[in-house]
């Protein structure tokens, strides 16, 4: 079995979320470790621009970034720097508002059995945006589905990170440029090869308040139209070179579990 954790982000000032993930994490009987997530409203402005400068985010992103946005991707880096520290084979992060579904248990089962230094980062929540369109490359795999995408969906609710993808994402993950799930729908500019699983074992309320935009004021904030365009086009040009490289990683992961089963 391999050494890892269940690590939950959650916000000082958020006991009351923490208290419904610690109540579903215990009803499954899956332990976890808390993960002190960095709050935008305490971090101070130099705090901000030395892990978020103002002159990149000016450059590759079409809007400045919110305080909470920031200490959101910093909290998620911890995260995966946890896995790091502590030689963990793989994490699986949950950000603290998520919902376990009833194959939540079934998934930590099977990721535990995958074998090692396979795979880099695996969604287990997407935005259904796209649906299954943008379903790219598929595998089944003991009941489940290991997939790839033609776009990589936004939503960072849940997602299993190997020793391998957290040490590449720390250091390729330098400064805070958009918003984490952004920065990774630019994959080869991470340096990870990302999968997902399919049906996926979280989902969060849409609808319910964020943190990160409590009041939707992202969706008023100044942007950039030509900054914008330019990056739709970077990303395009991106995807075009990167997936035939995610192709190749995604059949050698599959051939190591055809292989695994095999040898059960």
């Amino acid at each position: 079995m391999a050494n890892y954790r269940i690590l939950v982000i959650n916000l000082d000032r958020s006991p009351e979320r923490l208290a419904a993930i610690s109540a579903q994490l215990e009803k499954l009987d899956v332990p976890f470790e808390r993960v002190v997530a960095l709050d935008g409203k305490e971090l101070a402005d130099d705090f901000i621009e030395a892990a978020s400068p103002k002159q990149i985010v000016g450059k590759t992103y079409h809007r400045a970034l919110s305080k909470a946005e920031v200490a959101c991707s910093l909290s998620h880096k911890k995260a995966w720097q946890k896995i790091v520290d502590d030689d963990l084979d793989f994490g699986i992060v949950l950000e603290d508002d998520c919902e376990l579904l009833d194959n939540f248990a079934d998934v930590v089962g099977l990721i535990d059995g995958l074998p090692g230094g396979s795979w880099d980062f695996i969604k287990l929540y997407a935005l259904r945006r796209g649906g299954g369109k943008n379903i790219a490359k598929r595998f089944d795999y003991k009941g489940h589905t290991f997939v790839t995408y033609h776009r990589y969906p936004l939503g960072f609710v849940g997602q299993a990170v190997s020793r391998r993808g957290a040490e590449t994402l720390v250091k390729n993950l330098r400064y805070v440029t958009e918003p984490v799930d952004g920065q990774l729908k630019s994959w080869w500019e991470t340096g990870v090869f990302p999968f997902g699983l399919m049906p996926y074992c979280v989902t969060t309320d849409l609808d319910g308040v964020s943190d990160i935009n409590p009041t939707g004021g992202l969706e008023e904030m100044q942007q950039d139209r030509w900054v914008k365009i330019r990056n739709k086009v970077r990303r395009a040009a991106g995807r075009l070179w990167w997936t035939p490289k995610l192709n190749r990683r995604f059949r050698e992961f599959t051939e190591q579990l055809k292989m695994a089963e095999r040898e059960q």
